[in-house]
């Protein structure tokens, strides 16, 4: 979809230019080329901001494509090319056109400023993005909270109204080509329609039909407290087992802010169960919400569902909290019929979640589901000890070449986990995993 947007813009871009009344501006003298060169870096990076809100904007035919995982880690990859081509849009046009006007370089940002037809708006505009994107380096590399950079985020759309305006006053690829600004038009009115019916209305339209509410809460853990949500029809709440939701919960202390968490039990028409582990400062306060609180859902999301899966062998792979989504997909898979085997890592034997419900699930499952726990800091264990290796995993599951493997735990349990299946054989393909983070 991106590739062909831009491959369009760059053939307007080139058509505009090639056939300047002034001759051909990309082989001509230097001025034609910087002012050329200055307007695709702002038409790209435009583009790539407007990508970047179909990226974020939960947009549901393109998640089902990629994954919201995926989709996650290349807005925030994206964002740093986008930052180089708003920079250099300005540097180029206004070097081209102080050599043009034989002004000066800030002589002619100074023209530019208070007698353009909006561009002190979109400079305004520019210095409102920089901020933004630079927290989200900023973020992932956990030097400021999440919250932070949401909010900041938020302040995007206003640069992006800022900037609009200049594009079609004083660019001169839109002044001199209708078709081409009217494209451009369009383009906004379809990234704009889809953020704001799958970012906003979804929601709302959820939230209206199933008025979600906190149930009960039930201690799992010292530090796992599972959510139960009730509501009207929840049985057309289109949830599958492995998803997540983006959960903000209506009450004080809570209400500002809002954080992604999977199923921890398969879909069942009556209430959702969100099993969170306290690892944080808003994580570690779930335990105080009161029955009858309402609740925001944004979701659900993710790709990490037996969708994906096309073998009936299955080998699932689950690390402390990572078990919420696994536990949902095991039941599910084990009652169709696949043959899963669950391996299940924690530190010790009370930071194992779900063990009762695991077990059960395993001696009701006619042996199609078995469940091995793997516990690396418990002297008192019995069973299998140690961190999850290519010997506990060619040991315990030998014909693991045969399975699709779901993975879910802490990032570096999954990074290493990765590597020890790569080094075993399994193919990258094989491997089914989603890290949940925004």
């Amino acid at each position: 979809m991106f590739g062909s947007q831009v491959l369009i813009i760059l053939g307007f871009w080139l058509s505009c230019h090639v056939n300047h009344p002034m001759g051909n501006q990309l082989t001509g003298a230097a001025v034609g080329q910087l002012l050329a060169y200055g307007r695709l870096a702002g038409l790209l990076a435009v583009l790539g901001i407007l990508f970047q809100l179909i990226l974020i904007g939960r947009v549901k035919w393109v998640e089902k494509g990629f994954g919201f995982d995926r989709l996650t880690r290349l807005h925030h990859i994206t964002g740093f090319s986008i930052l180089i081509l708003l920079v250099a849009h300005p540097i180029l046009i206004t070097f081209g056109h102080s050599i043009q006007s034989g002004a000066g370089y800030f002589a002619q940002l100074w023209d530019f400023f208070f007698n353009w037809e909006d561009v002190f708006a979109a400079a305004v505009g520019l210095f409102v993005m920089i901020p933004a994107i630079v927290l989200s380096v900023l973020v992932l590399r956990k030097m400021v909270k999440y919250e932070i950079w949401y909010y900041a985020h938020l302040t995007f759309y206003i640069a992006i109204a800022l900037a609009f305006g200049h594009q079609l006053s004083v660019g001169s690829d839109f002044i001199s080509n209708k078709i081409f600004a009217n494209y451009w038009y369009a383009l906004y009115a379809f990234t704009f329609a889809n953020l704001i019916y799958f970012r906003i209305i979804r929601q709302i339209i959820f939230f209206i039909r199933h008025r979600f509410k906190i149930t009960h809460l039930v201690s799992e853990t010292g530090d796992v407290t599972s959510v139960y949500i009730g509501g009207n029809n929840m049985d057309l709440f289109p949830v599958e087992a492995g998803q997540f939701m983006i959960v903000r919960f209506l009450t004080k202390g809570f209400r500002w802010e809002a954080h992604p968490f999977s199923m921890s039990c398969l879909p069942n028409g009556n209430f959702l169960r969100l099993s969170i582990k306290g690892a944080g400062d808003f994580t570690r306060r779930i335990s105080e919400l009161k029955p009858g609180v309402s609740v925001f859902i944004d979701g659900p999301h993710g790709v990490f569902t037996s969708k994906s899966c096309k073998s009936s062998k299955v080998l699932m792979i689950a690390g402390g909290i990572g078990i919420t989504p696994i536990r949902s997909l095991a039941e599910e898979m084990s009652a169709m019929g696949r043959d899963v085997f669950l391996i299940y890592s924690n530190r010790n034997r009370a930071s194992i979640v779900f063990e009762k419900e695991l077990d059960d699930l395993a001696n009701s499952s006619s042996g199609r589901l078995k469940v091995i726990h793997v516990i690396s800091d418990d002297p008192a264990w019995t069973g299998e000890k140690g961190r999850l290796d290519k010997e506990k995993i060619s040991r315990l599951v030998p014909d693991f070449i045969e399975r699709e493997v779901f993975l879910c735990g802490p990032p570096p349990m999954m990074k290493s986990v990765r590597l020890t299946l790569s080094s075993i054989g399994v193919p990258n393909n094989q491997v089914h995993y989603e890290r949940f983070s925004l």
